[in-house]
This record gives structure tokens, C-alpha cells and sequence, in this order.
């Protein structure tokens, strides 16, 4: 139940922080409250408990080069297929925007890979065995994945947007499956998640100055390891 209690948090966070306050709003804020606060914060404390009750893989929290490598390979050639027709414009762009995505796509890792993926896992193991349980679980992560976007403002929180996001979590998921790495799977999400800004002209997170989504980045990750990498 705490670890269920850790999505409804960002959840409930995301929810409020977009649709209780005028807009716009300052994106500090919302990378404050919604990602630092619920969305690695939160969850970091839950995963340290998982961790020690054996429910978290071992070693999903200590960087691994070889699963970031794949990441950033498999995720530039996808970013690359996918934008190679954009204007230059967007393309210059992207620096900021990885920069700016970073941190919200460790949150989103952290929460429903972490918690959401590895609770699945744990539960179904005993009932289904391995190779089901881990389908079972990326299935259960990407349909969370995709419905929680539900609770963002336009143009995220369309019935379209979420059957997009199942599809594209659903390798997510896949990737972690496989690496078993927080880390790189976070890699890959940003570099995902970029494609649809990129794609998206209305919603430009990079707008946030570059010294504050540095400092979001730096934050998250030193959260984590202050929080988890202990156990």
C-alpha cells in the first residue's frame, strides 16, 4: 500500500500542480512540487524500502555503462530516425530540451519502473513465473504509465496521447526487463520523451533557464543516491 501510496503522490501532485494554479506558472514550480518533491523524493525513500524487502532487482540503482551505452546508442538512432525531418530549428533545441527532461523522466522511472514494474514482478512471480510475470509487468506499467498522463494539462491528457504513451512504455519497460537499471532506462526515456517535444510546438519545457534544470538534474540524481544506493 505505501508503495501504491508513492504514485497516487505524484499522481495527486501532477493533478494539482496543473490544474488548481493559474497558468502560466513558473515550470520551477512545477519541477519543484511534481518532480523533485513527488516525483524523486517520494519514490526514493519507497524504493530504499523495496530494495531492502528484496522486491527491487539488485543493482537497478548502481550505475551501469554498459546499459547506458545501449541507451544512449539505441535512443540517439531513434531520436535521429524519428526527427531527421525536422527544421533546424528544433534541432538546436534539443541540448536544452535533454537538459530540461532529464530529471522528469527520472521521476517517471522511478515511479512506474521502479516502484510500479517491480511491485508488479514481485507479486506475479509466485503465481505466473518469470517470463509471464515480467510481461505481465510491462504491460501493468505502460497502461499506468499512459493513464496517468490523464492528470495533465492539454495537449498530454488526451485519449490519443495515452494510447501513444503505452505503446512507447511498453519498450520501456522492455528495456528495463532486460538491463534491470534505473538508470538506463532514465537515459532512454529522456531521449523518447524528447521526440515528443520536439514533435509537440505548444509545450516547451526548455524554456525553464538552463542553470535551473541543471541544478533539477543534479538534485534528482544525488537524491537518489543519498536515498537508495545504500541498500
Amino acid at each position: 500500500m505505501l508503495a501504491l501510496g508513492a504514485v497516487a503522490v505524484l499522481a495527486a501532485a501532477n493533478l494539482i500542480a496543473t490544474h488548481a494554479f493559474p497558468r502560466p506558472y513558473p515550470r520551477i514550480f512545477y519541477s519543484l512540487l511534481v518532480v523533485l518533491a513527488a516525483g524523486t523524493l517520494v519514490p526514493a525513500l519507497e524504493l530504499k524500502r523495496l530494495a531492502a524487502m528484496g522486491v527491487l532487482a539488485g543493482g537497478a540503482l548502481a550505475f551501469a555503462p554498459a546499459a547506458a551505452a545501449l541507451a544512449l546508442s539505441g535512443g540517439f538512432v531513434f531520436l535521429a530516425f524519428s526527427l531527421w525531418r525536422e527544421p533546424p530549428e528544433q534541432w538546436r533545441r534539443l541540448p536544452k530540451l535533454l537538459t530540461a527532461l532529464f530529471a522528469p523522466s527520472l521521476a517517471e522511472v522511478l515511479v512506474f519502473v521502479g516502484i510500479v514494474f517491480s511491485l508488479t514482478q514481485y507479486l506475479l512471480l509466485p503465481v505466473l513465473g518469470g517470463i509471464a510475470a515480467t510481461c505481465a509487468a510491462i504491460v501493468v506499467t505502460s497502461v499506468s504509465f499512459g493513464i496517468y498522463h490523464l492528470t495533465h494539462a492539454a495537449p498530454w491528457n488526451s485519449w490519443r496521447t495515452v494510447g501513444i504513451l503505452i505503446i512507447v512504455w511498453l519498450f520501456v519497460g522492455l528495456f528495463y526487463a532486460l538491463t534491470a537499471n534505473l538508470w538506463a532506462t532514465t537515459i532512454l526515456n529522456t531521449l523518447l520523451a524528447t521526440i515528443g517535444f520536439v514533435r509537440n510546438r505548444v509545450t516547451r519545457p526548455e524554456e525553464q533557464p538552463l542553470a535551473a534544470s541543471l541544478l533539477f538534474d543534479v538534485a534528482g540524481i544525488f537524491a537518489v543516491a543519498a536515498l537508495s544506493l545504500r541498500v
